[in-house]
């Protein structure tokens, strides 16, 4: 602001003398020039110029329409004060601003009363001038650091990595009104050890991503070697800010220099260019910010190397500033992302691993955790593409599918909870109970043969000669007989035994096997147990009721253990949709028989995920495979019985999700 110069408006006379002779006794410290009242059409009021109006009393009354439109003209603008001279009257203020008015003198006035109103009213009119001054820059500052806090709050709510750097860019480029940008980032070699010595030894800068409004161009990923004669490289390792008004007046002999390939290969000019460090909260160099000719004019788009030299404009220090606050918040920004995907990584391998530990103690379910989560995430993505039906409305956002993926992963982590031998049970009866069985069989058997054996020696010591041979035939013929009947009890056993349906006869004839008994060591014994024929006489499946509780209980051992788990708010429900799993619409579901109002959709998806899964996993040893037409034939039943959700059955089987159909995105999982 050119504070010193002031325009001086008089129409009288003599006023005008004494008002020139002013001037030059002043010229030192004032650029004054005398105007006459005309003159103000052809000033450029939006200058900040001071303007003084030497208004006569006797021109006032006279009340010509030149005056007034002169008057109204002088209204619209700021930064100008009436002097009134003559005699004064309050009358005579009827068509001034009387704001506007300073001071009143004589017609006839001593020249050191001229000088000191003189002074007074250019002092009185810099000072709001500077008032005004002072109070834009404060808006502005405000504003920009409104715009600043705004710009931290984007970054740090941002996780993804590729938006967040394409965020950073972008607003750098619109606080310093830069056409173009570059952002690189620090990251390490492969296979180099860190030395103390050298700190960037075992580093290398990456080319991570470019703006330009001017030209479109494709650009490729690459990396460089952090090195003092490039740009990116001198600031990594100086970690100084370098504001260069123009790249090209650079020496290639320099300390610095500038590759100028990437210009002509695209068509650009480079012309001014500001580099700022990045510096995470333990003063190391992340990345590094580059930014590229300064516009005067945001919306300018440089076309031509004529254009550039015209409208681009080195940075100033309000630039330098402005980027370097930003610079440290994305610096804490990428720090953060970086934080959360090490923190997040580390849970999905807790995850990974919990799984992994649940397989190992049943290896006849490995994988269906995470096809029971693939199946779920792939279902969820075809809801939120259709557009039609009871779910046209339903969207899961990326904090709900990432529920839905450690739910599923999650949904049977109960079953640490459960005996490992109830877990693998095959058949009705574990192992070592069969086998307990088979040898109490073998034992049965020998008892007979003893038997039979011993009558054979006491019909050769009692009996005559003579009948020796037809008594023994027939006692070595009831053997047989009672071996035969032993074997085919033991078949019936061990066909029973299988997890199959058992049919009403063979459940009695197992009661009719418990009758019979054989005597060991005087003790009389029966040739199956009560628990034994239990456990045979399980109708379907190979479990017993208490069993199948226990089984059950996994559910609500998954949800105990979820529970404990500190989530964060995006997660909070992961718990409760892994609870769910085994609920039916009807209520016939376990542990809770909720009803259909009560199971949320997420769960509602599980469910037919969880059950297709099991009917065509191939790795269960108490059942084999279903085929997938058939598998569908039975999800179809349940939901004819108002055991599953028709619509999401629906959209499972027309959109193949049990065959991985489903968009790209859901194929790559949820980040």
């Amino acid at each position: 602001m050119k504070s010193q110069q002031c325009f001086l408006f008089c129409e009288d006379t003599p006023l005008k003398n004494d008002l020139q002779a002013l001037i030059q006794k002043v010229a030192n410290e004032w650029e004054c020039q005398l105007k006459s009242l005309d003159a103000i059409f052809k000033i450029d009021w939006q200058t900040p110029i001071l303007k003084l109006f030497f208004i006569s009393v006797a021109r006032l009354n006279q009340k010509s329409e030149s005056v007034t439109e002169i008057l109204n003209y002088i209204s619209q603008y700021k930064h100008y004060l009436f002097i009134i001279y003559d005699d004064f009257s309050p009358a005579n203020l009827n068509q001034l601003d009387s704001r506007q008015v300073f001071g009143f003198l004589p017609t006839h006035c001593q020249p050191a009363q001229l000088e000191i109103t003189f002074r007074n009213a250019c002092q009185f009119l810099k000072n709001q001038m500077q008032l005004e001054w002072l109070k834009q820059a404060i808006d502005s500052q405000t504003t920009e650091l409104q715009e600043l806090n705004k710009i931290g709050i984007a970054l740090s709510a941002e996780r993804d990595m590729q938006r967040l750097l394409n965020l950073i860019l972008q607003k750098a480029r619109e606080i310093t009104l830069a056409d173009a940008g570059t952002l690189y980032l620090v990251e390490k070699k492969d296979n180099i050890g860190f030395k103390a010595n050298n700190v960037y030894d075992d580093k290398q800068l990456r080319f991570k991503l470019t703006h330009c409004d001017s030209k479109n161009f494709n650009f490729t990923e690459f990396t460089m070697p952090i090195e003092k004669k490039s740009v990116t490289g001198y600031v990594t390792l100086t970690q100084q800010v370098l504001n260069i008004p123009d790249i090209y007046s650079l020496s290639p002999e320099g300390e610095i220099c500038h590759n100028r390939s990437f210009d002509e290969n695209v068509g650009y000019r480079t012309k001014s260019m500001l580099v700022i460090p990045m510096k995470n909260h333990k003063d190391e160099i992340i990345g590094v910010l580059q930014l590229i000719n300064r516009k005067k004019n945001w919306q300018t788009r440089l076309e031509t190397p004529e254009m550039v030299a015209q409208e681009v404009i080195p940075f100033d220090n309000h630039c330098v500033e402005l980027a370097t606050s930003l610079a440290s918040q994305a610096a804490v920004a990428i720090e953060n992302n970086r934080l959360y995907a090490e923190i997040k990584s580390l849970f999905d391998g807790f995850v990974l691993a919990a799984v992994h530990a649940i397989e190992q103690r049943d290896p006849s379910t490995s994988g269906h955790s995470e096809r029971v989560a693939r199946y779920t995430l792939n279902l969820a993505w075809a809801v939120n593409r259709i557009q039609t039906g009871p779910y046209a409305q339903q969207f899961f956002t990326e904090n709900d599918l990432q529920q839905i993926r450690y739910a599923g992963l999650l949904h049977d982590f109960g079953k640490i909870g459960v005996r490992e031998n109830v877990l693998v049970k095959a058949k009705k009866l574990y192992p070592t109970e069969l086998e307990a069985v088979i040898r109490r069989f073998r034992l049965i058997k020998n008892i007979k043969s003893l038997k039979s054996a011993n009558r054979k020696i006491k019909h050769l010591l009692e009996s005559p000669r003579n009948e020796h041979l037809s008594a023994l035939e027939k006692i070595e013929q009831q053997l047989k007989q009672e071996l035969l009947e032993l074997d085919s009890f033991l078949k019936l056993i061990i066909e029973s035994n299988e997890p199959t349906v058992l049919e009403k006869k063979q459940a009695e004839q197992l009661h009719q096997i418990r009758k019979e008994t054989f005597r060991d060591n005087g003790t009389q014994e029966s040739y199956l147990t009560d628990h034994e024929v239990a456990c045979l006489s399980i109708p379907r499946g190979s479990l017993s009721t208490i069993e199948r509780m226990e089984i059950e209980s996994h559910v609500t051992h998954t949800y105990n253990f979820l529970k404990r788990i500190p989530w964060t708010s995006e997660l909070k429900t992961v718990p409760e949709i892994a609870y769910r799993h085994h609920e039916k619409l009807d209520g016939s579901g376990y542990p809770q028989k909720l009803l259909a109002e009560e199971i949320p959709i997420q769960a509602r998806m599980m469910i037919i995920a969880d059950i297709y899964d099991a009917l065509t996993a191939g790795d269960r040893p108490y059942k084999k495979a279903v085929p997938t037409e058939k598998a569908l034939d039975i999800l179809k039943y349940e939901q004819k019985a108002g055991k599953i959700d028709a619509e999401l059955l629906r959209i499972f089987i027309e959109e193949k999700i049990y065959a991985g159909g489903t968009s790209q995105r859901s194929q790559q999982g949820v980040s």
